[in-house]
This record gives structure tokens, C-alpha cells and sequence, in this order.
């Protein structure tokens, strides 16, 4: 399997844990605010890195790290190859975090991983502007992968991008209904730089005070909410 990127340390993308990042390439999403383009836009070309070279890194820190993070992209697009990847990860003892949008719930039950992060990127009647070109049921299936994550017993986040155009207050209340037993969620200010659509990077982030507000609906609810970052 070949990974396009690989951050060799993060000390806040697994909670609780040293960690390295690795990257896969393609989504079956266009969030138009999505800020890993050359992952997404086919017309980037990024030289892949083996995994074999990503073992050999992974094997000389396995002291140091302790946990790796698999993002893209959407990795579940290469779910049958994430197995070995994840035995090999395992091997080294160290454990295994995988960022999703959810689309994949069957992908996702397939795979032995220690803590999922998935992406809630708006009220679920609004995916229709992030741009999914596959089946009809996608939206049925993100309600499956919730309810599957919540109940999993795998540790895990929820997370949810606040894009002003995208996330408002309303949208927030009904994510937090969705995910009222979840162990977490994080809220992430949104940041306008290298988007997939160019236009966003003119958009002007929320005030810190609204992230607040959005905050306080999870609290009010028994969720246990943070804003990355804070």
C-alpha cells in the first residue's frame, strides 16, 4: 500500500498518546472548505511513500511513539489493504487511530482498530453541498457509522469543522442529537487556506464566542465537547 504524506510526530491528534500521521490519497467527498486538497484534487501530483519506508520509521521510534493515525483522504477507500497495515502497526505494539467521514460502515466494522475519529461535517439534510457522487444511501449509512461508533466500544471522537456557511447553530444542536452518547466531540475553527474550492479562502472564521455557544448546546446535552485548540 502506498501512503502521500507522513508526519513523523503530533502530540494532539491522538489523545493521551505520542504519535505519527500517515496520509492516503482520494475521498469520496468535495468538501469545498477541505484543506488537504492535494490529497483530494486528482490534478496534484504527489510522489507516494511505501509502506514499507513508513515500517522502517515506525520500528526505529516504537519507543517514543505511541500510536499511529491513519487520515487522508478518506482511508476506508483502501480498507482491504488497511488490514495488514494495521497487523503491521499492531506488531510494533503500538496502537491505531483512523480518521473517517462515515460513508464506509461496513469498510469501518472490518477493521481492528483502537480509536476512530470521524467527521460530522454538517446537519446530515446539508450533505448535499459536500459534493458525494456515489449511491443514494450514503446519508443512511453516516447514521449507521455514528450509531455503530457509539456503540462499538472502541474509543473514539466526534468532529465537526464550524464553517460559516456550512455549520451554524441549528446544525450543531442536530449533530448533538445524533451523538448524545458519544464519548467525545471536538469542535475545530476552520481555517481559510489552501481549500478545495478557492472561494472559501475568503470566508471569515466565527468568533471565538460562537464556538462557545456551539460548545455549551453539547455540554447542555451530557456531552463531553472541547474546541481544539482551546
Amino acid at each position: 500500500m502506498k501512503f502521500y504524506s507522513l508526519k513523523k510526530t503530533t502530540l494532539i491528534d491522538y489523545p493521551g498518546r505520542v504519535a505519527s500521521i500517515i496520509f492516503t490519497k482520494g475521498c469520496n467527498l468535495r468538501c469545498p472548505f477541505c484543506h488537504n486538497r492535494e490529497l483530494v484534487d486528482d490534478g496534484f501530483a504527489i510522489e507516494p511513500i511505501e509502506w514499507g519506508e513508513i515500517f522502517e520509521h515506525l520500528t526505529k521510534r516504537k519507543n517514543v511513539l505511541g500510536g499511529v493515525c491513519i487520515s487522508g483522504g478518506e482511508p476506508l477507500l483502501y480498507c482491504d489493504d488497511l488490514k495488514k497495515v494495521i497487523d503491521d502497526i499492531h506488531s510494533l505494539g503500538l496502537r491505531v487511530k483512523i480518521d473517517t467521514n462515515g460513508i464506509l460502515c461496513e469498510s469501518l466494522k472490518t477493521l481492528d482498530v483502537d480509536y476512530i475519529a470521524m467527521d460530522i461535517k454538517t446537519s446530515i439534510e446539508k450533505y448535499d453541498v459536500l459534493g458525494y457522487k456515489g449511491t443514494d444511501d450514503y446519508k443512511e449509512n453516516i447514521l449507521k457509522t455514528i450509531d455503530y461508533i457509539i456503540t462499538s466500544g472502541v474509543d473514539h471522537e466526534f468532529r465537526t469543522t464550524v464553517v460559516p456557511g456550512i455549520v451554524d447553530i441549528e446544525d450543531i444542536e442536530k449533530i448533538c442529537q445524533l451523538i448524545v452518547n458519544s464519548k467525545r466531540y471536538v469542535l475545530s475553527q476552520f481555517r481559510p487556506f489552501n481549500s478545495l474550492d478557492p472561494e472559501f479562502e475568503r470566508i471569515k472564521p466565527y468568533p471565538f464566542k460562537i464556538l462557545e455557544e456551539m460548545k455549551n448546546i453539547a455540554l447542555s446535552l451530557g456531552i463531553n465537547c472541547s474546541i481544539r485548540g482551546e
